[in-house]
């Protein structure tokens, strides 16, 4: 009955959007989603409106003025989101994307981090902002070539690193942290997406499934469909069977074995968590919404809806 209930609902609030010309958020493959509204944020705790991960708010974020409706602002030096280590999606963390709208102006030289979980030396998902990996010291630990690389990370001004480390079975390993140009940090509110499995076809007619990143509904990452070394390594990221993180993932921080680092300066607001890749389109409807005035007015009732009827 309950399921029936949230069908009606969320068909008929569908069209009544449609009908005003606004679009909904896409929920196909939605596996989590934080509004940081203000109805959506009780004492420490930031509601997941759509699945079963609830966030425990960490140090003191200020509830703001967000892109649609309410959002949490981070003073960079000890406020964060714990967002659990996400269930069952953690625990075979393959295709994904991730999304959030982002808003800092971080000038100072220093790189800081939107999401991150990491555990061990080869377990690793997250994005950092101003932010590069330097070649490992091989001198300095020779054996630890994952831990290097991401401990290594240095300042770069508007360079965004998306990043992912996993094991392969019991001794394989495998990673890819590639940084990306673009002027996040001009206090401007930005759409990101980072995921991982989307499809493309190359030059020789063969198709791949590969890391895509897109800021403001346009693709930043395309120069990497010719590179043969790391559509290789992509590929893996998709078919191979991952080993489970079971660290909390930190948004406004990183997480780096349980130790909380590399702290936000701004603010945060949308964030959603999908266990598949988008489709270009479906990243335009999602952007699309957050630039609908309209949408920051009513979306709030439809996920007040949709959750009441789960």
């Amino acid at each position: 009955m309950k399921k029936l209930i949230f069908l009606l609902t969320f068909t008929l609030t569908i069209t009544m959007l449609s009908h005003n010309g606004i679009t909904a958020p896409v929920t196909d493959g939605l596996v989590s989603y934080w509004t940081f509204d203000q109805q959506d944020i009780i004492d420490d705790t930031a509601r997941d409106v759509w699945g079963k991960n609830n966030g425990t708010i960490v140090g003191n974020p200020k509830r703001v003025a967000g892109r649609v409706k309410g959002a949490l602002e981070f003073d960079g030096s000890n406020d964060y989101v714990n967002l659990t280590n996400l269930g069952d999606f953690g625990n075979q963390l393959g295709t994904f994307t991730f999304e959030a709208w982002v808003k800092t102006s971080l000038k100072r030289e220093r790189w800081a981090t939107l999401f991150k979980v990491r555990e061990g030396d080869c377990i690793g998902w997250g994005i950092d902002l101003n932010a590069r990996t330097e070649p490992p010291n091989l001198a300095v630990n020779p054996e630890n070539r994952i831990g290097n690389l991401f401990d290594n990370i240095s300042f770069a001004k508007d360079t965004i690193r998306f990043y992912l480390a996993y094991k392969i079975g019991e001794r394989g390993c495998s990673t890819s942290a590639p940084p990306w140009r673009f002027p996040i940090s001009d206090g401007e509110w930005h759409h990101l997406v980072y995921m991982n499995g989307m499809p493309y076809v190359d030059e020789n007619g063969r198709e791949w499934r590969g890391q895509a990143s897109f800021v403001d509904g346009e693709r930043i990452d395309r120069h990497i469909e010719i590179d043969r070394h790391l559509r290789r390594r992509r590929i893996i990221a998709e078919f191979d069977d991952f080993m489970p993180f079971t660290e909390p993932v930190y948004l406004g921080a990183g997480n780096n074995r349980g130790k909380a680092e590399g702290f936000y300066k701004g603010i945060i607001d949308e964030v959603r968590i999908y266990n598949r890749p988008l489709t270009e389109e479906e990243i335009n409807q999602n952007f699309e919404v957050g630039l609908s005035v309209e949408a920051a007015e009513k979306l709030p009732v439809l996920w007040g809806n949709l959750k009441t009827a789960q």
